[in-house]
């Protein structure tokens, strides 16, 4: 048994290095293909971390919003400034930060921009957690801006921006603040304020506590909408998809099938022109579990081959989108990874068990005669 498949593995690699070309351009087929679902399924994943940046950053436990409020930039309210000392006196509650969110047009030099305007305390929860460059926005005429919108629109640290008719100083450029095609946009609670003249009024409160359930009844109970940054995370995943979910999954499905298609048809063209190979091997006494074992071996050996090629092309893609597109990361996980490499696996195990399985049909006589 030893013997049988020790001589296994040299005659396919001996089929593979018989046609070198066509070898390369099956390994660059099954490349491309398994690139085509990652970069696809990494889009639609970098779109979701995207879109809930802020909600993973709020540095809350609980958040009281307006009644009816589940997102926090897809529905702003209003909540009473007076809601602030109520919340402080709820037992249990440490901290509370009042602050602001919605989207804004701006105009620039270049036309104009949507962003995610945040307004918080200094110092505060709710405002910019990493920095390009710079420091946080402390006064009422200071900006901090997202640092790829930023770039995009030739802004640094010390340019003024305009936002509702005041000059407002940009004194900091944040980093991983760029929610899906709207950078963050960072002021104070002083600089909103004033800008909407929305005196004894905030958008939101965030609750730092040690007992989270126990203050979101207390909360509730005080007749208070609450959220957790859970909640608010998953309707925004929710809004997200109900926008950009059905085209984006719809180019997944149809990338999926593509590229396992392809990879099948790769696979399947080369055992089929090596079925006279395969039938000689027969005719000289292979059984037909070893001319299966033969074409899966050999197909294991093209998907893998494929596989690293993928792995290649996908580190040069995403350095190419990186630098050109920079907006639209692409994020991996190994659940996307593992998936596709079982789908693009199973359909090219099918596509050479089907011509093994005609090859062991074949009497020596026909594979003789056959060209």
């Amino acid at each position: 048994m030893s013997s049988s498949h020790g001589h296994q593995v040299p005659v396919a690699r001996r089929l593979l290095a018989a046609r070198p070309v066509r070898t390369g351009a099956g390994v660059l087929g099954i490349g491309l293909a398994l690139v085509l679902m990652l970069l696809l399924n990494g889009l639609w994943t970098g779109v979701q971390e995207q879109v809930t940046v802020y909600d993973d950053h709020l540095g809350a436990d609980l958040v009281v919003v307006p009644p009816g409020t589940d997102s926090l930039f897809a529905d702003p309210g209003i909540v009473p400034l007076a809601a602030v000392g109520q919340i402080e006196r709820v037992p249990d509650v440490t901290r509370t930060w009042p602050i602001r969110t919605m989207y804004l047009i701006l105009e620039l030099p270049d036309g104009k921009a949507a962003v995610a305007a945040v307004a918080s305390e200094p110092g505060g929860a709710g405002g910019p957690w990493a920095f390009a460059e710079g420091r946080a926005p402390v006064t009422a005429e200071e900006v901090v801006l997202d640092a790829l919108f930023a770039d995009g629109q030739d802004l640094g640290v010390g340019d003024r921006l305009d936002m509702f008719g005041h000059a407002m100083k940009v004194v900091g450029l944040s980093e991983g603040t760029a929610m899906f095609m709207t950078p963050l946009l960072f002021v104070t609670n002083d600089a909103m304020t004033g800008m909407l003249g929305a005196a004894d009024t905030t958008g939101a409160v965030l609750v730092s506590t040690t007992s989270p359930e126990v203050v979101a009844q207390r909360l509730r109970d005080e007749g208070l909408s609450v959220r957790t940054p859970a909640q608010l995370r998953e309707a925004s995943l929710s809004v997200a998809t109900q926008i950009y979910g059905s085209p984006v999954r719809l180019m997944v499905a149809v990338a999926f099938a593509a590229g396992t298609l392809i990879t099948a048809l790769v696979v399947y063209t080369g055992i089929t022109e090596q079925q006279r190979d395969l039938g000689v091997l027969k005719a000289l006494g292979a059984t037909p579990g070893r001319i299966r074992r033969l074409a899966v071996a050999e197909t294991a050996a093209l998907t893998v081959a494929g596989a690293l090629a993928a792995v290649l092309l996908l580190l040069l893609a995403r350095e190419l989108l990186g630098w050109w597109r920079p907006a639209f990361p692409i994020a991996l996980t190994p659940a996307t990874a593992g998936r596709t490499a079982v789908t693009a696996a199973a359909m090219a195990t099918l596509a050479a068990w089907l011509p093994a399985r005609r090859v062991n049909r074949l009497d020596a006589a026909t594979v003789f005669r056959s060209r």
